[in-house]
């Protein structure tokens, strides 16, 4: 789902305002989850998985860090959260190209052996949340963050569907107390926490997002192949 296509303003449209309907903080925070995962599914299909691995791993292995006082122990763990978010990047990035050479290595030494391709989809932002991901495990290792206490908050900031696909990569320090602090009493009787989302804020991100989508759509696009043509 490009951002520059009718599917996504759609999709955008609807998540905005069921967002500003229900202001409950559970329900926003499940909805826009699962809106991102959607999101994700929509252009990934089963290779979701892999965004689900990657937050349950880095989750578990930074409280495991945060709470453990022994160095040993916290350097293990952060060698396993390293090895597995990099291990699937690199097999996913890199298998096929890795075969390629050893088969062009094959043919120049007459080995008589040739390794079928794998063909492997590369998933939709696994850069992105693979980086997002560690850097969280890293800031907690170096104690400059405290853990989430909700895999739902965490799993909300590994997933959040604006920047997983294109980016910027997110730092969790940066983006988790913007999510805390925009939490207030609501003046009903049952005091529910609510995010509250302010007019000004809203018609500056619509703003922001037109000139956005000038820029991409009748700047870039038709630059794009004159560039293309010249190499």
């Amino acid at each position: 789902m490009l951002f520059n296509t009718l599917d996504f303003v759609i999709f955008f449209i609807l998540v905005l305002t069921v967002i500003v309907i229900i202001r409950h903080r559970k329900f926003q925070h499940l909805f826009l989850l699962g809106a991102s995962y959607f999101f994700f599914y929509f252009s990934s299909n089963d290779l979701l998985c892999l965004l689900i691995f990657s937050t349950v791993l880095d989750f578990y292995i930074a409280k495991e860090i945060w709470n453990t006082k022994n160095i040993t122990r916290k350097k293990i763990l952060l060698s396993i959260s390293l090895a597995g978010n990099l291990g699937l990047l690199g097999f996913f990035k890199y298998a096929d190209f890795a075969i390629d050479q050893f088969n062009i290595l094959g043919n120049h030494f007459d080995l008589g052996v040739s390794i079928p391709l794998l063909n492997l989809v590369l998933p939709i932002g696994i850069s992105f949340y693979t980086f997002q991901t560690i850097s969280y495990t890293v800031d907690v290792y170096c104690g400059q963050l405290e853990p989430s206490k909700s895999i739902r908050e965490f799993a909300l900031f590994v997933a959040f569907f604006p920047q997983l696909v294109a980016g910027p990569i997110l730092r969790a320090k940066d983006f988790l107390p913007q999510l805390r602090e925009k939490l207030e009493n609501s003046n009903s009787i049952t005091k529910l926490k609510q995010i509250q989302i302010h007019h000004t804020n809203l018609k500056l991100g619509i703003t922001l997002m037109a000139f956005g989508f000038l820029k991409k759509m009748f700047f870039a696009d038709n630059i794009a192949p004159l560039v293309d043509s010249t190499k």
